[in-house]
């Protein structure tokens, strides 16, 4: 496992684009690896945020998927939200795999400060 770390940034970022549109406050996220079945559920995509993004409070936002192209598109109301959201995206991958490797070495503090999400 400690092996793979290093790489799966790298991998995670070549499989899934994400790119900002300013312009109509959006967030697409294009999953480049043909997958079998859903991409995701809007849920899915919520808990993503809280679990690597380290998002703590409800942020409106409308979550489209399209299964067939692939493509997740989340809008938002304001500016605001938008940059909070922009700003978690930039890093989420990075972010993802700390988490897992410090989870692998045993140390837990950055689960723990997940906020309630279900199941």
């Amino acid at each position: 496992m400690e092996e793979i770390l290093p790489s799966l940034k790298g991998m995670l970022k070549d499989a899934i684009d994400i790119k900002s549109d300013v312009t109509r406050l959006g967030i697409i996220i294009t999953v480049l690896n043909k997958i079998k079945g859903n991409v995701a559920d809007p849920d899915e995509i919520l808990v993503m945020l809280k679990m690597f993004g380290g998002l703590k409070e409800d942020v409106p936002m409308e979550i489209n998927i399209n299964n067939e192209t692939q493509i997740i598109e989340i809008k938002f109301q304001n500016e605001e939200d938008f940059k909070k959201i922009q700003k978690i995206m930039e890093t989420i991958w990075d972010d993802a795999v700390d988490m897992l490797e410090q989870a692998s070495q045993g140390d837990f503090s950055r689960i723990k400060n997940i906020p309630n999400i279900d199941d």
